[in-house]
């Protein structure tokens, strides 16, 4: 065996075990035979194309679609499902966030203690404006099963939210916290699922209209949530309020609707593919709920807020390994699920 064969080889690996047993010799056949007369002197390596073609085809096997191994298609519809909760979470943030901005700018019943004065504030509130406006975009286009457009409006909506950070932390170091490490690391996830899982052998996208409203419908609820139970927490003890608030807002009633999904989901046995979607929605919710901000700090009710976003984490991770597990059993079930390759929304 040739040290160029080796490497071949070697860059293969990156395949599932059951993709190389099948194609793995033909593969390298036709690698070797584009790098005909090649020598082991001349210490030639896989070109950085090839590696990044089997990179590709590795992930497209690993997260697989129609005719895919009952694993892969499992994992393949779970991160296709994550893709859209997770465009849905930064939708749903985004028109919650639009009012807010919208008033800021003194459009919509300005108050006037709201209304933007300073030019620097008016730029930084039509920035915020413009990404939310993307983020329900991108979400729209999924739910209507325009791929290229979702994909590219999320990719955007990304690199808007990395490039304001970037300068945010270069104006203002001491914003740059974990707090936007992670929110970056739950904005960067769902765009990174909906590349690598949405390809050419995904099963068909069934557009659906009224789910693209869905989003819009949770940011009402949510500010239906907010003006009811809002004033009562306000005159609420300071020593209690720590203990109220990481429930309240949005990071924590994600929290309190994916713990109530997931042990609903454990209790009927639901599909794999949704347990395992719900378990990686979760990894997101646990980097943002960690409080690294908060540990050494003092005042009233820090101690109470520390603890419990402490005990989100901990009841998240928790979950999250248990619906890997139930799904993880729930797998021979699924010997016939290659026939069921039909249309699903979104």
């Amino acid at each position: 065996m040739s040290l160029l064969e080796q490497r071949y080889r070697f860059v293969l690996r990156m395949l599932p075990a059951s993709y190389r047993a099948e194609r793995e010799e033909e593969m390298v056949d036709a690698f070797l035979d584009a790098a005909e007369g090649v020598r082991d002197e001349d210490n030639v390596r896989p070109s950085l194309s090839e590696i990044a073609s089997v990179a590709g085809l590795a992930v497209k096997t690993r997260i697989g679609g129609l005719g895919a191994p009952p694993r892969a298609r499992v994992t393949g519809d779970a991160v296709r499902l994550f893709a859209l909760l997770g465009l849905g979470y930064h939708a749903a943030l985004a028109w919650d966030s639009l009012a807010a901005q919208v008033a800021a700018l003194g459009l919509a019943e300005p108050t006037p203690e709201y209304v933007t004065t300073a030019d620097a504030q008016w730029v930084w509130t039509t920035v915020w404006i413009a990404q939310g406006l993307v983020w329900a975009a991108a979400f729209a286009m999924l739910a209507l099963a325009r791929l290229r457009p979702a994909k590219v409006l999320a990719v955007t909506g990304l690199a808007a939210f990395v490039l304001t950070a970037a300068v945010s932390a270069l104006l203002w170091p001491e914003t740059l916290d974990w707090s936007t490490l992670a929110f970056l690391f739950a904005t960067a996830l769902p765009v990174v699922a909906l590349l690598t899982a949405y390809h050419e052998d995904a099963p068909p996208v069934r557009a659906s209209t009224p789910l693209t409203a869905a989003p819009l419908g949770v940011a009402v609820l949510y500010q239906a949530l907010a003006l009811t139970v809002g004033p009562r927490v306000a005159d609420s003890p300071a020593e209690n309020l720590g203990w109220l608030v990481p429930w309240l807002d949005p990071q924590g009633v994600a929290t309190a609707a994916l713990l109530v999904a997931g042990v609903v989901c454990l209790t009927r046995r639901a599909n794999p593919a949704l347990l395992l979607a719900l378990a990686i929605a979760a990894a997101p919710l646990i980097a943002m709920r960690v409080p690294f901000g908060y540990i050494g700090a003092e005042g009233d009710g820090v101690q109470a807020l520390t603890i419990t976003m402490f005990a989100q984490a901990a009841a998240l991770a928790v979950l999250a390994v248990a619906l890997s597990a139930a799904a993880m059993r729930a797998l021979p079930r699924l010997g016939a699920l290659s026939g069921a390759d039909q249309g699903h929304p979104a």
